[in-house]
């Protein structure tokens, strides 16, 4: 296991501009975020999203954090005009403003885990923000997104939109 790093050291020009960092493993988490301070949460809708700067060497980090699915951080380089568009003016780039794009990136860049509770909290709520978001989108999209089987995605698909999350019956 690698020691944590002193918080004067930051790792920003290990990583690349797309980094994903797994929540827990090898505490690279910890390493990584030992000097990021979170400047600015985008607020409603994206609960997901906010910019960091390194204390260390002022990179900017749009993060996106995400916690039902995948369990990982991921993280785009900024440079300072889009860091201060998004402190001065809300402009956020569109990378990660929808939880459909987060999860895609988790899907591609990651390892979708293995649920033993197909019918998972977590799950419910992502799957009724997934149905919000984009009302049209399909079990089978679902079941990629989440890494599960067709026939588990479409169970939870129709309890879902029948009874609405941690509502199902048993």
């Amino acid at each position: 296991m690698s020691p944590i790093q002193p918080t004067n050291a930051c790792l920003c020009d290990t990583l690349p501009d797309l980094a994903v960092i797994p929540m827990g493993f090898d505490d690279l988490d910890t390493r990584v975020f030992a000097t990021l301070d979170r400047l600015r949460d985008h607020g409603g809708d994206p609960w997901w999203l906010y910019l960091s700067r390194c204390s260390a060497c002022a990179q900017h980090w749009m993060v996106a954090q995400e916690e039902r699915v995948y369990d990982d951080y991921f993280l785009k380089r900024l440079d300072a005009g889009t860091a201060t568009g998004i402190v001065d003016k809300g402009i956020w780039p569109a990378d990660f403003l929808t939880y459909e794009q987060v999860l895609t990136l988790g899907r591609t860049k990651s390892t979708p885990p293995r649920f033993h509770d197909a019918f998972a909290y977590s799950l419910q709520f992502t799957v009724e923000d997934l149905r919000k978001a984009r009302p049209a989108i399909t079990a089978n999209e679902i079941a990629y997104l989440l890494g599960l089987t067709d026939r588990d995605a479409r169970l939870l698909f129709w309890k879902v939109r029948l009874f609405g999350a941690a509502k199902l019956p048993n």
